[in-house]
Parts: C-alpha cells; sequence; structure tokens
C-alpha cells in the first residue's frame, strides 16, 4: 500500500471518529476541541487531526477562532430555520428540472430508496438511508453543482445532531417521502412541490421542538 493511500486512510480515520463524536454530542456545544489534546488522544501526529477539524469547520460543525481554536458549533433555531429554506428552495428547483425527464431506472431505485427509509425507521441506519434517499432525489434534476451543494448543506447534519440516531415517533416521514415518490413518478410537479414542502416543514418543526426543549440550542 502506497504512502498517500496510507495518509488517506488515517485522514478519514480520524475523520470520522472526530465527526461521529461532533454528531452524537460526545463533545457539547460550545466545547474547545485542542489539536494537541486530540492528536495524543487519538495517537496520531496534528496534521490529520487539523485536516479533520478543518473539514468538520466547512460542514458547519466546528466553528474556528483566530488565535483560539476549534469549537463545536451549537444546533440554534436561527441556523435550523435558515438552513431549512435553503434546502426547500434546492429541492424545489431539483424538482422543476427532473419532473417529466426521469427514466424507468430513476424510479426503481428512487422506490428503492424509499423503502429503505422504511426498514430504517426507528434504527441507527436511519439517518444513511434518509441521506440516500434525498441525496438521489436531488441527483434526478442531472446538475452537479446542484448535487454537490445540497450534500454540504450544513442543516442536515445538524438533523443527525438533533435526532441523536432516534426517529421514534415520526414514522410520518416515510409516509411523506413515499409522497414524493408518487408525485415524482406520476410527472406532476404541482403535487411533487406540495410533498416537498409538507416534508420540509415537518424536518423543520421536528428540529424547532427538539431546540425549544432544550432551552434554546443544542
Amino acid at each position: 500500500m502506497s504512502d498517500t493511500v496510507l495518509v488517506w486512510n488515517l485522514n478519514e480515520r480520524v475523520y470520522e471518529e472526530l465527526r461521529t463524536r461532533v454528531l452524537t454530542r460526545q463533545e457539547p456545544a460550545g466545547a474547545k476541541l485542542s489539536l494537541h489534546v486530540l492528536a495524543a488522544e487519538l495517537g496520531v501526529s496534528r496534521s490529520p487531526v487539523h485536516h479533520a477539524l478543518t473539514r468538520l469547520v466547512s460542514e458547519g460543525l466546528l466553528t474556528v477562532r483566530p488565535r483560539r481554536g476549534y469549537y463545536v458549533a451549537p444546533v440554534t433555531a436561527q441556523a435550523v430555520a435558515e438552513g431549512y429554506d435553503v434546502r426547500l428552495a434546492l429541492e424545489l428547483l431539483a424538482a422543476e428540472r427532473a419532473i417529466g425527464s426521469v427514466t424507468i431506472g430513476d424510479l426503481d431505485r428512487f422506490s428503492e430508496l424509499l423503502a429503505a427509509t422504511d426498514a430504517a425507521i426507528s434504527h441507527e441506519q436511519w439517518d444513511a438511508a434518509n441521506a440516500a434517499f434525498h441525496e438521489h432525489q436531488i441527483d434526478l434534476a442531472r446538475n452537479a453543482l446542484l448535487s454537490r451543494f445540497y450534500r454540504e448543506l450544513s442543516v442536515n447534519l445538524m438533523m443527525q445532531v438533533i435526532r441523536g440516531g432516534h426517529v421514534e415517533g415520526h414514522e410520518h416521514l416515510v409516509t411523506e417521502h413515499r409522497g414524493i415518490v408518487e408525485a415524482v413518478s406520476a410527472g406532476d410537479l404541482e403535487a411533487a412541490e406540495h410533498a416537498i414542502r409538507e416534508h420540509i416543514d415537518t424536518g423543520r418543526r421536528i428540529a424547532l421542538d427538539a431546540i425549544e426543549r432544550a432551552g434554546g440550542v443544542l
């Protein structure tokens, strides 16, 4: 195995470890993450830790303060509301571009991903299944830049923090997914836009309720 591959593997391992800590709030909101401490704790040099922290900043999970270091970004009502506004705009644009041009293969894959979210509800696999479903929904527009922007939305990661891997009591999310698939399959843009708005409103409401219960920040 080449040195380049070894470095990449180490960078990914450290990144995944720190990302998991932040998403599960093992590192709470506002906590300072020390590059030196983390490197010693993980038994690695500072380089892969710095690489991971920089990626987490770009994803909106951390903030960096000049000459002070890295801090776990809080999940606030304002951040969630703004994030969902942007997500809604992207999903509506994708639907407008996709309706009428999707293939049988696209729809078959959409149905498979719908079934995967149904199987994952109330399990820790939900976040991955849900992400795959919505990324395919966006990819139907066949716009690489739109797909990249969607995958980089910090609000999607905020929801993972809020849910903490649990979606009990929210089985209706799969019903809403089904509504989106059915509208796209029928080539009905108006129905697709309605289903997307309904689903975004549900996600926003779940998030804001959780933040309120937590005292205004997570």
